[in-house]
């Protein structure tokens, strides 16, 4: 019995391990996607950045399309900036917030990294 005890006192660790991990929390909803993962980066032949984060973007208030990308056009305003931000989450697999447009395609207007 006590063997018993012992195990399901183990699995609900787990249990509530998985579910407060920062992976579990990352959301998107409204204008903006809290907490993710850079997922998937790459870069159009005509310069645009398209990224895909963990969060689910067809949460946003914005048309996120059929495969639920964000983009970014080199003529935005800080756009280098911004650019460096995402690559160096995505590359170090660090969490960001992204705050995007509220209506139209998806396309950010800004990140947050915190430590």
């Amino acid at each position: 019995m006590m063997i018993y005890l012992k195990r399901v006192l183990i699995l609900l660790t787990v249990a509530v391990a998985v579910t407060f991990s920062g992976e579990v929390l990352a959301n998107c909803k409204n204008g903006q996607c809290t907490n993710v993962k850079i997922t998937r980066m790459y870069v159009t032949p005509s310069g645009k950045t398209v990224i895909g984060t963990s969060g689910d973007e067809s949460k946003l208030l914005c048309d996120a399309g059929s495969s639920g990308h964000i983009s970014m056009e080199p003529e935005q305003k800080n756009y280098e900036a911004t650019y460096s931000l995402i690559l160096m989450a995505h590359t170090t697999d660090h969490n960001i917030t992204i705050r995007t447009s509220e209506s139209g395609s998806c396309y950010v207007k800004y990140v947050v990294s915190d430590k």
